[in-house]
């Protein structure tokens, strides 16, 4: 087989692998002693922790995510050097499909959204802060978590389309359709204008200030 087949889809199955981690099972667990599919939203990512559990939890979840995803893209480029920056794409698309769609949940996992930042942050950084600025800006307009989450990989095809080969811009197009299912009921309730707004600015200096005061009152 093509040396550069294999690199591809050796990418994909280390970064399926790895991205089987969900990092909210293990922090929901420690915190609250509960699977985090029992809690909030029933969602294992940053966002539904965070809600439930508080700041420094939802943190964790965050670190964790990042974590395995670059670890999965440092280690695909060890292993397959010979697709270039390739490895880094795959990787994460890899990643991205274990943190989604984990197999020791039946399928049933997060949404990718943390994975997605270190995908489009490391296979290019200049553009990947566009996109995450993008999305940013989408986040405080709209205050739609779910809507912010798809802008980031939207933003990024279409930067895509003008500055990277065909091939990643197919990958990356295919990556967004898979986001926008996993976000489809999220978009359903926006139409329907029943999807709860984040105000995230505020709902972290609320969880900082409530901190504060638990410090305070335990002095």
């Amino acid at each position: 087989m093509d040396m550069q087949i294999i690199g591809r889809i050796g990418s994909i199955v280390l970064g399926y692998a790895l991205g089987n981690f969900l990092t909210a099972f293990l922090v929901t667990r420690i915190v609250a002693h509960k699977s985090p599919t029992e809690i909030g939203s029933h969602n294992p990512g940053m966002a539904n922790v965070m809600a439930q559990l508080g700041f420094v939890p939802g943190v964790a979840v965050l670190a964790g995510d990042l974590a395995k995803t670059i670890l999965t893209v440092v280690l695909a480029n060890l292993f397959f050097p010979q697709i270039g920056h390739f490895a880094t794409l795959y990787a994460a698309v890899g990643a991205t499909l274990g943190h989604n769609f984990p197999f020791w949940q039946h399928f049933r996992g997060g949404k990718g959204v943390a994975v997605t930042v270190v995908l489009v942050i490391l296979y290019n950084p200049f553009w990947g802060l566009m996109a995450l600025l993008g999305a940013l800006a989408v986040l405080l307009i709209s205050q739609y978590l779910s809507l912010a989450g798809i802008a980031i990989l939207t933003v990024y095809v279409i930067i895509s389309v003008f500055v990277f080969p065909l091939e990643t811009t197919i990958v990356l197009a295919l990556l967004t359709l898979i986001m926008l299912w996993r976000f489809w009921a999220d978009i359903l309730n926006i139409v329907h204008g029943t999807q709860e707004k984040k105000n995230i600015p505020k709902k972290i200096i609320q969880l900082l200030t409530k901190k504060k005061d638990s410090a305070k009152s335990a002095k």
